[in-house]
């Protein structure tokens, strides 16, 4: 009888689906210390009580309010600043703008308005150890606020493209600081095509040009018992400081807006005057303003 024929081999597994890239993120915090999405490095105080664009791209802005104070970072004496406000403003397609608020003074809500309509979100205050997370959903903007430890809250904004995270907690030495608050901020960039058409800016948008090169600006100088604080991003940002100011707190009319843009360039940075390094990031692209705390690298100078 015919031989009966090898059995074929089986079929080929499919390659495996890579894992989702960490989103691109950036940070400004401390007093405040700004990490761009490509690890730029530069300090803003701002000017006292000041509202400034941190963030601007089309249909997704956020702004931040500047205050200045005199607190204990350890032996050291600093005369700084922190940020204790910050406004969401996202327009979906199609839809009103949704306005969001959030106060380190007030971490257990977030007021929310949609047009006419008001909102809010509420968890615990500080000091009750009781954890809790509110969320308001309308398309692909999800606002989270959430309460992760008895004295710290976080507030999330996404609508699926760009995310920002805003984290109230104490001051460092907060007994010392008699327990006063403050916020850091950070964004992230969810989706690779979100900049394609407009590229961000903002005090820490304009970080996320996609160049995969760090600007380094001016930083503050730490050492000695009182520090006084006065870098205002020189070097690191386009333009001047007074550029990013806004004249209302959810405005999103600045110099460089780009919330109704539908085009925009990233920023030249051949015309920065700061430290430019060469860096590979990845996908990962991340920025932050971050407030003053005992490790930070500039307390150790």
């Amino acid at each position: 009888p015919p031989s009966t024929p090898a059995p074929s081999a089986p079929p080929a597994a499919p390659p495996a689906t890579p894992p989702a890239s960490p989103p691109a993120t950036a940070t400004g915090a401390g007093d405040p210390h700004i990490r761009g999405a490509h690890g730029d490095t530069f300090d803003f105080k701002g000017e006292d009580k000041v509202v400034y664009s941190m963030f601007s791209a089309r249909g997704f802005a956020v702004n931040a309010r500047f205050v200045h104070d005199v607190y204990s970072l350890g032996e050291k004496e600093v005369h700084g600043s922190f940020i204790t406000e910050a406004y969401a403003s996202v327009q979906l397609p199609g839809q009103d703008i949704v306005q969001i608020g959030f106060n380190a003074n007030r971490p257990d809500v977030a007021q929310l308005a949609i047009g006419q309509r008001r909102t809010g979100l509420a968890i615990s205050p500080f000091g009750v150890n009781e954890a809790g997370v509110d969320t308001f959903k309308q398309g692909d903007l999800v606002v989270t606020l959430s309460k992760p430890h008895m004295n710290s809250a976080v507030l999330e904004v996404s609508d699926g493209s760009w995310r920002l995270a805003c984290k109230a907690h104490l001051y460092p030495y907060s007994t010392t600081n008699k327990e006063k608050k403050r916020l850091d901020i950070s964004f992230s960039q969810l989706k690779p095509e979100a900049a394609a058409n407009v590229a961000p800016h903002g005090l820490v948008g304009q970080t996320f040009d996609g160049d995969n090169v760090a600007v380094d600006g001016a930083q503050d100088d730490y050492k000695g018992k009182v520090v006084v604080t006065k870098a205002m991003g020189e070097g690191a940002i386009e333009g001047s400081a007074s550029d990013y100011v806004v004249p209302t707190p959810f405005s999103v009319d600045f110099a460089y807006s780009r919330f109704y843009a539908e085009s925009a360039a990233p920023r030249d940075v051949s015309k920065l005057t700061g430290l430019k390094k060469k860096v590979d990031m990845g996908s990962k692209l991340e920025a932050s303003s971050t407030n003053d705390n005992p490790t930070d690298a500039h307390d150790s100078i």
